[in-house]
């Protein structure tokens, strides 16, 4: 790894452009969740830490604990929806602590192609039918352009819709109820350390949408 991609201000600065170019221009509000609690918190010298390891590898084996694949396979267990409760809140909670780990190798061109898609569609229930499709696997425009994309440009797809709800993207409902089992995923989610949550964000996202190859299968 060159010294560039290991450089904690590079990173934020690739985050910040990309970003940038995903959002409707109305939208650019530099507005952003914050953790929800002290225990969120993390000094910059681990999240540079943590940058580097993430961007070594595709997934840490190390941080791929027995309860962090215990954890994605409850997760796995959950209807559509309260999967997308759980990412919703984990990243509201977890607030820019997400990003790090996903800007170093964004490609814009194929993540631009992501937004061009989603953003043409009408707010409301059609965005939240395209972010359902995209934890059902549906075989459709927004899934593929979602499949071409890396493990990190993933987590930074779900970090900018989680964002931007609220906003310009249907927002979760004030008396929405996670289910039980939901609950307990989120409980469970949060209890883990920094690393293993970004493993767990890694592993849930990654075979969301439509990888183009399997439309040949």
């Amino acid at each position: 790894m060159d010294e560039q991609q290991k450089n904690p201000v590079d990173v934020e600065r690739t985050y910040e452009q990309a970003a940038e170019l995903m959002q409707p221009a109305k939208e650019r509000t530099g507005q952003t969740f914050a953790p929800a609690g002290e225990g969120t918190r993390i000094s910059s010298q681990e999240v540079s830490d943590i940058v580097d390891k993430a961007l070594d590898s595709e997934a840490p084996e190390a941080a791929r604990s027995e309860v962090v694949q215990q954890t994605v396979e409850q997760f796995k267990t959950l209807d559509v929806d309260s999967k997308l409760a759980v990412l919703y809140y984990l990243y509201e909670a977890m607030g820019e602590s997400v990003t790090p780990a996903a800007p170093g190798a964004a490609d814009i061109e194929l993540t631009n192609a992501f937004f061009s898609e989603f953003n043409a569609l009408p707010q409301g229930e059609a965005q939240l039918e395209a972010m359902r499709s995209l934890v059902r696997c549906d075989d459709n425009a927004l899934g593929r352009e979602y499949g071409k994309l890396s493990e990190n440009n993933k987590l930074l797809i779900w970090y900018l819709l989680a964002e931007r709800m609220g906003k310009d993207v249907i927002a979760m409902p004030e008396d929405y109820q996670l289910n039980d089992i939901g609950q307990q995923n989120l409980v469970h989610v949060k209890e883990l350390d920094f690393e293993q949550q970004i493993t767990f964000l890694r592993d849930v996202v990654e075979p969301m949408g439509r990888n183009p190859i399997q439309r040949a299968v």
